[in-house]
Order: C-alpha cells, then sequence, then structure tokens
C-alpha cells in the first residue's frame, strides 16, 4: 500500500511539470534545433491545451539572400527555376518533435496552399494557411474536396505567429 502511495505523489508531481508548446519551442530554439529553412516565424494554437506548433519562411528571402551573396547563380538551373516560384517552407512540431518532412505550400490569393493529397480512393483534400500580416494571427485548415474540386468540409485551427529571433543560429535539418 505504501508503494501505491509513493507511485500516486510520483505521478501527480509530474503531471506539475507538463509542458506547453511555448516551452517545446523555447528548448529546441535554444538548443538550435530548428528548421534552418522555415525558421522565419513560430505559431501557437489558440488552444492552450495544444503541444504542437510550427514555423514557416517564405522561400523569396532564401532566394533574395542567394543572389545578394553570389550562391544562387552556382545552382544547376533546375533548381534556380524551383526557387524563382514562390512557396511557403512550413514545419510543424509535436511536443518538440519535428514531423517528417516540410509542407510546402504554393500562394493562392491571400494564403497559401498545399498540393492535392489523396485521403483513399475518393476523397482528396488540401491543406489552406492564411496569416493577418498586421496582427500575426493565423488560420490553418484541412479542406476535404469533392470530385470535382469544390470544397465539401472544412476544418481549420487559430492562433498567433511571431517572428524566430535570429539571436540563436538555427541548424536542424
Amino acid at each position: 500500500m505504501r508503494h501505491c502511495a509513493a507511485l500516486a505523489t510520483i505521478l501527480a508531481a509530474c503531471s506539475c511539470f507538463a509542458q506547453t508548446a511555448r516551452d517545446y519551442y523555447k528548448e529546441l530554439y535554444a538548443a538550435g534545433g530548428l528548421d534552418q529553412m522555415a525558421s522565419g516565424y513560430v505559431c501557437f494554437n489558440e488552444d492552450a491545451d495544444s503541444k504542437t506548433f510550427f514555423i514557416f519562411a517564405e522561400n523569396r528571402y532564401l532566394r533574395e539572400y542567394m543572389i545578394s551573396n553570389g550562391t544562387f547563380d552556382k545552382l544547376s538551373k533546375a533548381e534556380q527555376a524551383v526557387l524563382k516560384k514562390d512557396f511557403l517552407a512550413l514545419r510543424s512540431y509535436d511536443k518538440g518533435v519535428p514531423s517528417a518532412t516540410n509542407e510546402f505550400l504554393d500562394p493562392d490569393g491571400a494564403s497559401w496552399v498545399s498540393d492535392t493529397l489523396m485521403l483513399g480512393n475518393k476523397t482528396s483534400a488540401r491543406v489552406r494557411f492564411s496569416v493577418s500580416w498586421e496582427t500575426m494571427r493565423y488560420k490553418r485548415s484541412a479542406e476535404v474536396l469533392n470530385s470535382d474540386g469544390t470544397i465539401n468540409h472544412v476544418v481549420s485551427a487559430y492562433g498567433r505567429c511571431e517572428r524566430v529571433s535570429p539571436t540563436v543560429r538555427q541548424t536542424g535539418k
């Protein structure tokens, strides 16, 4: 019985050390572990219980930097063609662990949209990301599409973004 009481005390004590999405971000940022390709902005869901965050950057800044330092011309013509197109690189983190790959979103009016993904034999979806640059509020949506490409259903998450400080160099992949 004494062991059960001790175990209950330990488990209760551990719950008070639960980290927030911002805590996970700060830990990863301090270690320089954010994806260097997408570390322009960090975004947190308005749901305080969420343990996820994501970072993103527009490729135009990378392109402009490479042009200014002469490295753009050293790329192959195919690589240059890719970088000449505008896109957004986005990386999600769950409890500080990065998703397997970056998402690349293309401009679509005032927002950014992913390629269409198949969710089964007949159902497709895409991700849409919009940000208000004045307030840094964002909307990230999953759009389930009909077979003709029109939107059938939308599930959205909202939150706020901020610049990633350049103080600590990020070297994550």
